[in-house]
């Protein structure tokens, strides 16, 4: 189970809709295609698969695919968008709802996506070095794994580290139904040296401008840095094909790029 009780993307069901209203862009999902067919993949595995937007372009490409996430209200949307679709783009996919940490990956997939910083989600080293090592097991022998992570290298930067000091956050936003949320962050604890972050948070549900529900947790995160992706990728022995400073493919990865995207095979 992971360290993080609370799935922050189940607080309320209107996040779905908010998620899909920020993380619009295409640029990854480009990117991912053009490498899927490039490598001749067919079948693929998307654990943090969320609302489907990689997962539901794969199978309207032709890809077989199954997504893994614990967020019923991430998936109840992915349901929804999938129940539209044609029946062969429906017969392309599988979903399943788990905690991609717990649960025991299927093996022998041409490909797994790790896509849209969600290494960004767990919190601890050990955490994403679990879901790499699934990933490594998961994938057949000459497969490949695509990661793509924002990189904070070295320490936490100061600006993660500002103790009690509460910001907006995701999920904010107004719905289509006139419900709107505010989320809010308050760093209570930082290892800096350690990248170790941990938050009090919380989201009001407003109707007519009147808070009609209030949710709070707690939440803890490791911000990933290249270096240590570089030595869970060494030590299964994944052969780095390429690593970009971007979700386009085009820019060259060098320390200072903020992200990381990877192209490994097995």
């Amino acid at each position: 189970m992971s360290i993080n009780k609370k799935n922050p993307y189940d607080v309320e069901s209107h996040i779905a809709e908010i998620y899909d209203n920020i993380e619009c862009n295409r640029d990854d999902v480009n990117l991912i295609l053009q490498l899927l067919k490039e490598f001749n993949c067919k079948n693929i595995l998307e654990p943090f698969c969320g609302t489907g937007r990689i997962l539901l372009s794969l199978a309207e490409n032709g890809f077989d695919v199954t997504g893994i996430d614990a967020s019923h209200v991430m998936l109840n949307a992915l349901q929804k968008k999938r129940a539209a679709q044609s029946t062969s783009i429906r017969n392309k996919v599988k979903i399943i709802v788990a905690d991609v940490t717990e649960y025991g990956w299927a093996k022998g997939y041409d490909a797994i996506i790790l896509g849209c910083n969600c290494l960004f989600e767990l919190a601890t080293l050990e955490e994403q070095e679990k879901v790499l090592t699934k990933a490594y097991n998961s994938v057949k022998s000459g497969g490949y794994i695509f990661i793509d992570s924002d990189i904070i290298e070295n320490e936490l930067p100061d600006y993660w580290c500002k103790l009690n000091t509460e910001n907006s956050a995701f999920p904010s936003g107004l719905c289509e139904d006139g419900i709107e949320l505010k989320s809010y962050s308050k760093p209570t604890f930082v290892d800096k040296k350690n990248k170790i972050w941990k938050a009090s948070r919380r989201t009001e549900v407003y109707k007519d401008s009147k808070i009609i529900a209030e949710y709070s947790w707690k939440q803890q995160k490791h911000p990933i840095g290249y270096s240590e992706i570089m030595n869970i990728v060494a030590n299964l022995n994944l052969s780095v094909i390429n690593v970009w400073g971007d979700i386009i493919g085009k820019k060259p990865f060098k320390l200072g790029s903020g992200r990381a995207t990877f192209w490994l095979k097995k």
